[in-house]
């Protein structure tokens, strides 16, 4: 038995089930339990938990960490699909095409259409297990606001990337020299409290300059920073003059913690990834469904590249992490490139609570008391030899008895 102590001074509610993965290497423990005290985890062990206000038994259930997205877009919950004759088209150039739509779409769509749509998708993901999500806002500070009003009603850890709109011309990212305009960047600053950091979208839409003045933005505020790399091919003036490679310049210019997709990246991106001791996003299913370039997840890892997993687009989507696990797993088994499956499971949990420097994504003492409880004695999980595999490869959102965010049982 392990016990933070005297810091903890709630109410001390035992979580007890058959199984229990703990820690950071997700250990199998059996008749475990976890206490909360309050909205963090002070105790975990196994046997009858002793000195709690109350015990909650989960009989032929297992507790996990709950589930960690990495990369999701709420908003474009508002058009689910409406992107889907353009995604038939196998030209890259559709998704050129989708980018566009989804500007278009979230900018005529109403605000009560919008929240609405958020909310729904919000509760969605808590339902099927996700307690932690990074939401890559696009829009600025009004979408951001949008956001906040959906997450009101929503017990759910959200953690926010304000993308700044400005439109940059194709010579403006070539040349490098041109910046954000202030109006652009202070309505984001002034709500700064509420977000977790700046995300961005691709280098080949940002000057170098715009990307410096971001970085030293984002350290004056201890801001953290995210950008998409590589989920387009190299642009024919990468490597000339001020450009390099998108990982590069992410990583050099914008001093970037993490980096989204990264499907189109040399091993000497995956390197330079590597010695920074950045993270990575990866969207296995938004890669098959837009026939992207797999992501090289068997490189990253091989370099020791920390690797963690997101949903994307929710208009093309569904931000369940479950399914994203399991794709994962199946489509990299497909590809000759086999994960086992703690560590696919690890980038949506642990790895991803060290990706974004919050202590989520594990079941340890001083940690979220963010867990999701699993039935494993029905239906699809029952009669599982090897229980990891099976929350990998067969887990749905039927199989979930309860969520608890903060300490707090989902609704």
């Amino acid at each position: 038995m392990r016990s933070l102590g005297a810091e903890f001074l709630g109410y001390r509610l035992a979580i007890a089930a058959d199984y229990l993965l703990s820690g950071l290497d997700l250990k199998i423990v059996r008749n475990g339990y976890v206490v909360f005290d309050g909205a963090f985890i002070a105790e975990v062990g196994s046997g009858p938990p002793r000195l709690v206000d109350e015990v909650r038994e989960y009989r032929g259930c297992l507790v996990m960490p709950g589930l960690v997205n990495c990369h999701v877009s709420t908003l474009c919950a508002a058009f689910k699909d409406e992107s889907a004759p353009i995604e038939l088209d196998t030209r890259f150039s559709a998704y050129e095409r989708i980018l566009e739509l989804r500007e278009k779409l979230l900018s005529l769509a109403s605000r009560s259409q919008l929240l609405e749509a958020a909310r729904k998708l919000i509760k969605f993901m808590v339902k099927s297990g996700t307690t932690t999500m990074l939401d890559f806002v696009r829009g600025g500070a009004e979408k951001v606001n949008l956001v906040l009003e959906a997450l009101e009603k929503v017990n759910v850890n959200a953690l926010l990337l304000a993308c700044p709109e400005h439109k940059f011309y194709r010579d403006e990212v070539i040349i490098g020299h041109s910046e954000y305009p202030p109006e652009v960047i202070q309505p984001i600053l002034k709500m700064s409290r509420k977000l977790k950091g700046f995300g961005l979208m691709n280098p080949l839409f940002i000057p170098a300059n715009a990307l410096r003045q971001l970085a030293r933005v984002a350290e004056g505020r201890g801001f953290f920073k995210a950008i998409h790399a590589g989920e387009m091919p190299p642009a024919e003036w990468e490597g000339k003059g001020v450009w390099k490679t998108q990982v590069e310049m992410a990583l050099g210019f914008f001093k970037a913690d993490m980096l989204f997709h990264v499907n189109y990246i040399s091993e000497e991106d995956v390197k330079l990834i590597a010695e920074s001791g950045k993270s990575v996003v990866c969207c296995t299913r938004l890669t098959q469904a837009l026939r992207f370039k797999p992501a090289p997840i068997d490189l990253m890892v091989k370099h020791g590249v920390n690797v963690t997993l997101g949903t994307g687009n929710s208009m093309i989507i569904s931000p369940d992490m479950l399914r994203e696990v399991e794709a994962t797993y199946n489509f990299y088994s497909y590809l000759g490139k086999p994960i086992k499956p703690v560590e696919v499971l690890k980038m949506a949990t642990v790895n991803a609570g060290e990706a974004l420097k919050e202590r989520v994504g594990a079941i340890e003492e001083g940690y979220r008391a963010d867990v999701v409880v699993l039935r494993v004695d029905e239906g699809n999980m029952y009669a599982t030899r090897d229980i990891i595999a099976s929350v990998v490869k067969r887990a749905g959102e039927m199989n979930i008895e309860a969520v608890y965010v903060g300490g707090k049982e989902a609704p």
